[in-house]
């Protein structure tokens, strides 16, 4: 593929060289819509779940101009499956549209060598979502990523991002102090204290406990590039809840809640002080923008026109991350290509066949985005919603 400044190349390897890891690592550190999710480092903390990489790689020049990030794992009977979440990411500028043709079609012919291969685009990256559906991908309700999400802007002052939180909150961020609420920055020896306090919510919500040697992973491989940040709410000096945050491409996103269960903390409404919080020390750092990290994609045009039935409509996390005064948005349509016919038939008639087929269906989501039976019981990370207090997306 060209565009009058040189072909763009495409490698597919699963071993690139540590200079060309800093090269797409940069890319997708400086590109719109980059996300944890395609970091070298993330390739890493999905091994611990059973997961090996797969890296499509397009250059131009020796510039690198675009590539996806694949995590296979091979599934019993099925074969071998693929996802990308948040990914193909090309970078803006002349060579763009040469570079989505080029990792389109590379991703393609990964795709037709796998069971399946299942791809949510980046923000902002509907030219990617096109390509793919005319290449023989087809529309996508696996979930390997959010569908939509609701995003704070930070490009103004403090003041005005506070001055758009719902007035309610705004009363408890403030008179957090009074109530013997603080909260600090969290660090590596404060994952333990994290494990449990996810333990806490797993119980309460019945999701799957985060395994603390994967927390230990993620925390270390991400924290070696400055990509998380935790938070931790005390309720008089007592540990009391905690947000874990993922900062990439300018938006810093809250990924895993955990909170203790007792009365005195419910009422204490410690999470929304840890949020804001990590609001505001995304604004202090330089981020655009706080993403909370999943929105169920059928809320967001109620949301925009103001529904008039919108408050039945609004699932408690919804009502919850939009008191920040966020704006919902969606992101580009998910794409599968799944070329086994027997996985294509099961997942088919899972999706479309009322209650049994969607539990088989939800089950093959927490494989994909978790780890399911993988080696360290991760856990699912990247959701397309989530609880107040629970795994965040």
């Amino acid at each position: 593929m060209t565009d009058g400044r040189g072909e763009v190349s495409v490698t597919v390897s699963s071993r690139p060289s540590p200079e060309v890891l800093t090269d797409w690592d940069r890319l997708v550190d400086g590109t719109r819509g980059g996300d944890v999710a395609q970091l070298s480092a993330w390739a890493a903390v999905r091994r611990e779940a059973g997961y090996s990489p797969r890296y499509v790689l397009a250059r131009q020049a020796g510039r690198p101009v675009g590539g996806a990030l694949v995590l296979q794992r091979a599934l019993p009977l099925l074969g071998t499956v693929g996802y990308v979440s948040h990914g193909p990411l090309i970078a803006p500028g002349p060579a763009r549209v040469a570079a989505v043709r080029a990792v389109g079609d590379a991703l393609t012919g990964l795709g037709r060598g796998l069971a399946g291969l299942f791809v949510q685009p980046p923000y902002g990256a509907d030219d990617v979502a096109a390509h793919m559906l005319g290449r023989g991908f087809r529309p996508s309700t696996a979930g390997v990523g959010p569908a939509a999400s609701i995003r704070v802007d930070l490009t103004g002052d403090l003041a005005e991002v506070l001055a758009g939180i719902r007035p309610s909150n705004r009363r408890s961020i403030r008179g957090a102090e009074r109530r013997g609420i603080t909260v600090r920055e969290g660090c590596e020896d404060d994952l333990p204290l994290a494990a449990g306090l996810l333990s806490d919510s797993a119980a309460h919500h019945r999701f799957e406990p985060l395994s603390l040697d994967y927390l230990r992973v993620l925390y270390r491989e991400l924290a070696c590039g400055g990509h998380v940040r935790m938070f931790v709410a005390e309720l008089r000096g007592v540990p009391a809840a905690m947000v874990l945050c993922t900062g990439c491409a300018g938006t810093l996103t809250g990924r895993l809640v955990g909170m203790r269960r007792d009365a005195e903390v419910r009422r204490a409404d410690v999470v929304r002080q840890a949020d804001w919080h990590a609001i505001a020390w995304a604004k202090a750092h330089g981020y655009r923008a706080f993403d909370f990290g999943g929105l169920a994609v059928d809320l967001v045009d109620p949301i925009r026109r103001g529904a008039d039935d919108l408050a039945e409509r609004l699932t408690g996390p919804a009502r919850y991350k939009l008191s920040f005064g966020g704006e919902p948005f969606r992101y580009p349509q998910a794409v599968e290509l799944i070329s086994s016919r027997l996985l294509r038939r099961a997942y088919d008639w899972s999706s479309g066949s009322g209650s049994g087929g969607r539990l088989l269906l939800d089950a093959a989501r927490r494989v994909m985005r978790g780890g399911g039976a993988g080696r360290r019981n991760a856990p699912k990370f990247f959701g397309s919603s989530r609880s107040q207090h629970g795994q965040r997306g």
